[in-house]
C-alpha cells in the first residue's frame, strides 16, 4: 500500500534515533522492519512523480487494517511546519532542522515505551535493543514474514508473570526488579498510562516518577515519545553534551536544571527540540570520535584485536 505523507518524514532519524528500539533496516531496497502489536510491518519511502509516498506492508494483518494505527504511530496527523518555523528562530535549532528536516516524534504504545526506557538505564542503544529483544523473545508471540521472524512486545501481565529472576536470566541485570515493579503497578491499576495523555505535563510526570526505576529522564521520554506531552525534555548524556556545547558552556549543571532551562526556552515544542539536539550531537560525535555501538567503534575494536 502507498500512503500519502502530509509533510516530511525521514524513517532513519525517526525510527532509529533513540525513540524506539525495535526497528531494523532491511537487507535491501530501503525497507525498515519492525513489530507493531501482533504484526510485522515494513516501511520505505518511495518517490512517485516527485511526491514522497510511504510504502507499507504488514503481516499477518492486511495493511489496510493497519493504516490507522500506522498513521498514529508515525504521528502523521501532526503538521510539522509550524513547529519547525517556531524552533527555527533559534539559530542552533535552525542548524539542527537543516540536518534532520524530516525527523518526527513517534506516538508509541505507552507500556512498550516505558518498558524500553526502563531497560535503557546505563546502556547504549545497541545494548538497549538487545535487552528489548530478549524480553520480547521470552514472552511475546512470534510472527514471520519476508523471511524474518519477530516477536510481539509482551504486555505488563506477561512481564509481571516472568518475575525478576527470569528477567535477570535474560541479562536485564539491575533493571529487572524495576521492570517487574512497573508492570505490577499497571496490572494492579495503580498507574494508568493512557490517562496521563490528558493530564498537565508536570502532573503526568509526577505519576511516572512514582514508579521504581523511573527518574526524570525516563519519565520525560515516555511522555514525549508515547503520550503527546510536548513540554517534556529528556536529558541524557547526548543532550547534555549538546546543551553544554551549544548553549550553556562546559561548566557542571544538573540534568534537572538543564531540562528546566530547555522547557523555558523551547516551550510547547521542547520534545521536538530535544530530538533535534540528540540527533545533532550524535552526528557531531560520529564526525569527531567513535560512539558506543557504532561502526567506527567496532572497526577500532577489531583493529585493536588484530594488532594484539
Amino acid at each position: 500500500m502507498l500512503l500519502a505523507v502530509n509533510g516530511p518524514l525521514d524513517l532513519e532519524s525517526t525510527l532509529d534515533g533513540g525513540q524506539a528500539f525495535r526497528w531494523e533496516r532491511g537487507p535491501a531496497n530501503g525497507w525498515w522492519l519492525g513489530p507493531m502489536g501482533n504484526n510485522l510491518v515494513r516501511l520505505r519511502l518511495v518517490d512517485r512523480d516527485g511526491s514522497p509516498l510511504l510504502e507499507a506492508e504488514s503481516a499477518p494483518a492486511p495493511i489496510d487494517s493497519m493504516e490507522p494505527a500506522l498513521r498514529r504511530y508515525l504521528a502523521l496527523d501532526i503538521d510539522l511546519g509550524p513547529v519547525r518555523r517556531a524552533l527555527g528562530r533559534d539559530a542552533v535549532l535552525a542548524q539542527a532542522i537543516s540536518a534532520a528536516p524530516a525527523l518526527r516524534l513517534l506516538r508509541q504504545d505507552p507500556w512498550e515505551c516505558l518498558a524500553g526506557f526502563i531497560l535503557s538505564a546505563q546502556c547504549h542503544i545497541p545494548r538497549i535493543k538487545r535487552n528489548v529483544e530478549a524480553l520480547a523473545r521470552a514472552a511475546g508471540q512470534p510472527v514471520t514474514a519476508w523471511g524474518r521472524t519477530a516477536y510481539s512486545f509482551p504486555g505488563p501481565e506477561a512481564v509481571a508473570a516472568l518475575g525478576e529472576a527470569r528477567l535477570r536470566e535474560l541479562g536485564l541485570g539491575f533493571r529487572a526488579p524495576n521492570l517487574v515493579a512497573a508492570a505490577r503497578a499497571l496490572v494492579e491499576g495503580r498507574v494508568d498510562l493512557e490517562a496521563l495523555r490528558s493530564r498537565p505535563y508536570l502532573e503526568a510526570r509526577d505519576v511516572l516518577l512514582t514508579l521504581s526505576g523511573v527518574g526524570p529522564k525516563i519519565a520525560d521520554c515516555v511522555l514525549a515519545f508515547s503520550l503527546d506531552q510536548m513540554e517534556a525534555f529528556p536529558v541524557d548524556r547526548w543532550v547534555m553534551r549538546s546543551l553544554q556545547r551549544l548553549y550553556l558552556g562546559e561548566g557542571r549543571i544538573a540534568a534537572e536544571k538543564a531540562a528546566s532551562w530547555a522547557r523555558d526556552r523551547f516551550g510547547p515544542h521542547a520534545a521536538y527540540a530535544q530530538q533535534l539536539l540528540f540527533h545533532l550531537e550524535r552526528a557531531h560525535a560520529l564526525e569527531t570520535r567513535p560512539i558506543p555501538g557504532s561502526r567506527a567503534m567496532r572497526a577500532n575494536r577489531d583493529a585493536e584485536r588484530a594488532i594484539a
